[in-house]
């Protein structure tokens, strides 16, 4: 696909400035530094009603200035404009629909099924790159023998300020059935590795990117692992990391049992699945959610650690809950 320049595509935004609006990453010239050509990556953006968003994501793909790219976008039917936007950015997309959809990992297979690259990520509609992340990269799979890699991911937050994402490498795997090891957005793999595992499982719509990296992980132990920030993710008020926090604590246990067998050591499995307990005791009872009301919580916090009754952290948690702030 062509690489666009900042003149080429439409205008910022009024008042957007900097990266992805006003600056672009310099285009790469048509070849590797070792004559090879740039391997093709394809990047699909699922999407469902994130128009007030969702320029900023295609800016930062397109703008990547990557000579072998591969963009496709997937919109679940919005509403909100974000079709209009599309539109505007057409000619620099390799495929891109609008329709009805069984979900966003629904979407994302879909997707993928339309790509011909030799590596994958995908890139959601309310996130984006950094500069010269794809170039970035694709060196990075030239130079190692692996089949998918991950760095460093930045938050935006609500007040849509920036927050530095964490530059250590993952922890061993015991720790990945605790919390997800990955930011989404700063995962890339190969395509072989995809087929390999069969896709996101589409049975899930919040954990379905931690059970991907946990096949992932039945490959290649780990991704080959980079400290430099390759992507924004943004937490905001509509965004389902903000909305949907039980959904997703629901479905972190479903990875869990999925893959507890992996640790061989009895007694580590019990330890795990203690700590387990214990982490949603801690989500319940000191959850926001003002939906739920709080004798509930702790019911519910109690049924996985029942043994937190007789810790002092108990009492100061459901203190906070009763009387906050």
């Amino acid at each position: 696909m062509y690489c666009p320049i900042i003149d080429d595509i439409p205008p910022p935004q009024k008042d957007q400035t900097g990266w992805p609006w006003t600056e672009e990453t310099t285009p790469s010239v048509s070849i590797m530094p070792d004559g090879s050509p740039w391997p093709k990556i394809s990047i699909i953006t699922p999407s469902f009603n994130q128009g007030q968003y969702l320029e900023e994501t295609i800016r930062s793909v397109l703008l990547q200035g990557y000579p072998n790219l591969e963009y496709i976008i997937m919109d679940g039917g919005s509403t909100d404009g974000s079709v209009e936007i599309i539109k505007q950015y057409e000619p620099w997309l390799t495929y891109w629909v609008s329709e009805p959809d069984r979900g966003q990992s629904y979407a994302i297979n879909k997707g993928f099924e339309k790509a011909t690259g030799d590596i994958f990520g995908w890139i959601n509609s309310d996130d984006y790159y950094t500069s010269n992340a794809l170039c970035h990269i694709a060196t990075i799979f030239k130079r190692n023998q692996t089949s998918w890699i991950s760095g460093v991911c930045d938050i935006i937050t609500p007040d849509r300020q920036v927050r530095l994402g964490n530059e250590s490498e993952p922890p061993e795997f015991e720790n990945w059935l605790i919390k997800c090891p990955l930011s989404q957005p700063s995962v890339f793999w190969h395509r072989e590795l995809w087929q390999a595992v069969g896709g996101v499982d589409t049975r899930l719509q919040y954990s379905f990117d931690y059970e991907l990296w946990m096949r992932f992980s039945e490959k290649q132990s780990r991704p080959t692992w980079t400290n430099r920030h390759l992507a924004y993710f943004r937490v905001h008020p509509s965004s389902k990391t903000f909305t949907s926090r039980e959904s997703f604590h629901r479905e972190d246990w479903v990875v869990f049992r999925r893959n507890i067998h992996r640790i061989d050591n009895i007694l580590k499995r019990i330890s795990l699945n203690l700590k387990r307990r214990e982490k949603s005791a801690n989500f319940y009872i000191s959850i926001s959610n003002r939906s739920i009301p709080v004798p509930k919580k702790i019911f519910i916090g109690l049924s996985y650690a029942p043994w937190w009754i007789f810790r002092k952290i108990f009492y100061y948690k459901v203190k906070n809950m009763i009387f906050p702030g």
